[in-house]
C-alpha cells in the first residue's frame, strides 16, 4: 500500500494556533508604530497653520488708528493715541478680508470637526476672507494680541491645537513703523 503524505487535523490545527498567536504579536507592535506614523504629518500640518496665519496677521497694521499709507501719522504720536490694551479686538468687520490691524484676529479660529473654541470662534479664514476650515479638520488656532515694550510693540501669540497630536505655539511682534 502507497502512504498518502499530508498534514494531519491536529498538526493542521497547532498550525492555526500558533499561526493565531503570531499575528496577535505581530499586529500588537504594529498598531501603535501605525497609529504614531501620523504625528509628522499633523506636525507639519500645524507648522504650515501657524506660520500661515502669523504672516497673515503681520501683513496687517499696528492699529486702526496709525496711517495704512506710508506711516506719516502713528498711533501715540503728535497727539494720535494707540487702542488702549482693554480695548484690543475686532473694530467691527467679521470677515478677515477686512481686516486692518493685528488685533482684529484675537480669538479662538476652528477647523471642521473641531470643537475646541465652545460657543465663540471662528472658522479658520485666508487672508481674502474664503475659509479654509476644510483643509484643517480637528485644528484651532487660539490667537491672543497684547501690547509689549512700552505699547510701541504688539505680541502676537498663536496657539495650534492639531487634535490628539499636540499643542504648537508662535510667537510674533508687529512693531509701530
Amino acid at each position: 500500500m502507497k502512504k498518502i503524505k499530508g498534514f494531519t487535523l491536529v498538526e493542521s490545527i497547532m498550525a492555526m494556533v500558533i499561526m493565531g498567536f503570531a499575528m496577535v504579536t505581530l499586529v500588537s507592535f504594529l498598531y501603535p508604530q501605525i497609529e504614531r506614523s501620523a504625528t509628522p504629518h499633523y506636525q507639519t500640518r500645524a507648522a504650515n497653520l501657524g506660520q500661515s496665519l502669523m504672516s497673515q496677521i503681520l501683513a496687517r497694521g499696528f492699529d486702526e488708528k496709525s496711517d495704512f499709507d506710508g506711516g506719516l501719522i502713528r498711533c501715540g504720536e503728535e497727539g494720535t493715541s494707540c487702542t488702549a490694551a482693554n480695548n484690543l479686538g475686532r473694530d467691527g468687520s467679521e470677515d478677515p478680508s477686512q481686516f486692518n490691524d493685528v488685533d482684529d484676529y484675537i480669538g479662538c479660529w476652528y477647523g471642521e470637526n473641531s470643537n475646541n473654541c465652545g460657543e465663540g470662534g471662528y472658522p479658520l479664514a485666508d487672508i481674502f476672507g474664503n475659509s479654509i476650515a476644510s483643509k484643517y479638520k480637528n485644528f484651532t488656532a487660539e490667537i491672543t494680541v497684547d501690547y509689549a515694550y512700552d505699547n510701541t510693540m504688539k505680541k502676537i501669540e498663536i496657539t495650534i491645537t492639531a487634535g490628539r497630536y499636540g499643542e504648537f505655539s508662535f510667537v510674533g511682534y508687529r512693531g509701530n513703523y
